[in-house]
């Protein structure tokens, strides 16, 4: 859930408490919309050519950081758009999001458009944007956030039961530095306000209804959105589709083993490189790697960059490569130098996690909306004892888990309105797809969040890599389904799967 799309650049590219979710934040979308104070429509978006891209038209829609309170603090979200390459003037809108959450919608928007498939580029404007504390519509900045290769080397697991998640010192920092720097802002980098927020871009359009494509935790956007504001979806696909009903620690039990299956693929393959690179043992290769990692981390690579490489870079790059199959080669030369004692190319691929495609740090808005989003936020030991269960019954990269689906929360201070209980209705049919070997947001979370749904139906794609649109966008089995989904011709049969 928390890949960084930033790898989108090259070919594309987030134990619980007792607790329970107030009142308020489990209503369903109705109430919650009724209980809001009443907002004039935001006027037209104002178009014109995007200084980065002259082919895009870039402009912003002006929404209230609480929309409780709207005639206080204002944010300016920063919208993209590419018009249909049918050029009729009254096309109809599909917005879109990456996913992270935290990746820059704007910035991401052009790679999408070379996925997407053709026909629905000629018949729909594709709208992107920066969610708020993101890209370009105030970003999140902590000021003493962490450099993202501090992030990558924490060790993922603890040395002994009983001890802390080693990342928590980190996250900690973090958590502080956000509420003492944007505390008008923090608690509402959420993604129920950025779906309302997606209501104000629908507005400002000048349309009733919108067409959505979300991938990864862009699927948590969509769902919440469809729970909203039900009778503004004309279609929606939720590509590589996040369990949001689940908890972060079940989210984090679901991923390992995913992670777990991949990494196993890709050994016994080698990821399809031929001679291997790894020898003829590649399981003892990685496995001889992690542990000399663990013991003696590798030189830092210099450059500004003061961290050595240990094992949780190699976790982190490869998590990022078993979802993009893209870069399956430049992993393999990378694992093959750090061998050698060279780590610069491991910490260079575990740093595409946690960075947009600009360069900048992830960290504060991906776990700010992670841990908004989340009713119940684990201690730092529980979070060390999970990390030390997921190693113990996944190996090879199972520990990373905890890291990876829940680190930056185990200090965050409660949420205000979490996602939680999600149950959407009264919307039009919904298409979630899943794939049978995604690392990271695992098919039996595309199972949960289609049957969330009242009116949803699963497509799955059987095929390694995360989300199909970035790892197996020229499946013309798939190419058909979302095409004729997207441009009214219904979903798929049940039980429809594409190899």
């Amino acid at each position: 859930m928390l890949l960084a799309m930033s790898a989108m650049s090259a070919m594309l590219v987030a134990a619980c408490g007792s607790a329970q979710p107030q009142a308020a934040n489990t209503a369903t979308g109705a109430a919650r919309q009724a209980a809001l104070p009443h907002l004039a429509p935001p006027p037209p978006i104002t178009w014109s050519s995007c200084p980065a891209d002259p082919k895009l038209q870039c402009g912003s829609v002006s929404v209230p950081v609480d929309y409780h309170h709207p005639g206080r603090e204002s944010i300016a979200i920063a919208v993209s758009r590419s018009p249909a390459t049918q050029g009729s003037s009254t096309a109809p809108s599909l917005l879109f999001n990456p996913g992270g959450p935290g990746e820059s919608g704007n910035q991401i928007l052009p790679v999408f458009l070379g996925l997407v498939p053709a026909a629905v580029r000629a018949h729909f404007n594709i709208v992107s944007f920066d969610p708020r504390g993101t890209g370009a519509s105030d970003p999140l900045d902590c000021g003493t956030t962490p450099s993202p290769a501090a992030v990558t080397s924490a060790l993922p697991v603890p040395t002994a039961p009983g001890l802390p998640l080693p990342a928590t010192p980190l996250f900690t920092t973090m958590a502080r530095g956000c509420r003492a720097r944007a505390p008008q802002l923090v608690p509402y980098v959420d993604t129920i306000a950025t779906a309302r927020d997606l209501d104000r871009i629908r507005q400002a359009l000048g349309v009733a209804t919108i067409s959505y494509y979300g991938m990864s935790y862009g699927t948590v956007l969509g769902a919440v959105y469809a729970d909203l504001f039900p009778h503004r979806v004309a279609t929606m696909v939720l590509d590589g589709a996040v369990d949001v009903n689940a908890s972060l620690t079940v989210q984090a039990e679901e991923q390992a083993p995913a992670a777990e299956r991949s990494m196993d693929h890709f050994l016994a393959t080698c990821g399809g490189v031929s001679p291997c690179p790894l020898g003829s043992d590649p399981r003892a290769y990685f496995t001889d790697l992690a542990r000399s990692l663990t013991l003696h981390p590798l030189p830092a690579p210099g450059t500004g960059d003061r961290y050595p490489v240990t094992v949780g870079d190699l976790d982190t790059a490869t998590l990022f490569a078993l979802s993009v199959p893209g870069f399956v080669s430049s992993y393999v030369a990378a694992l093959v130098a750090a061998h050698a004692g060279n780590g610069g190319p491991l910490r260079s691929l575990a740093l595409e996690l946690v960075t947009d495609i600009n360069g900048a740090s992830l960290v504060d808005p991906q776990w700010a909306i992670t841990c908004n989003d989340a009713a119940h936020h684990p201690g730092p030991v529980a979070a060390g004892n999970l990390a030390r269960s997921l190693a113990a019954r996944y190996p090879l990269i199972g520990g990373f888990g905890a890291t990876y689906a829940l680190g930056g929360c185990v200090s965050w201070p409660p949420s205000h309105q979490p996602v939680a209980d999600l149950h959407p209705r009264g919307n039009p049919p919904i298409l979630v797809v899943g794939n049978t070997g995604d690392p990271n947001t695992p098919l039996i979370g595309a199972v949960h969040l289609a049957a969330a749904f009242t009116n949803a139906r699963l497509l799955t794609w059987q095929g390694y890599g995360h989300t199909w649109i970035l790892s197996g966008s020229g499946n013309t089995c798939m190419q058909h389904w979302v095409s004729r989904y997207l441009l009214g011709g219904g979903v798929p049969p049940a039980r429809t799967v594409c190899h």
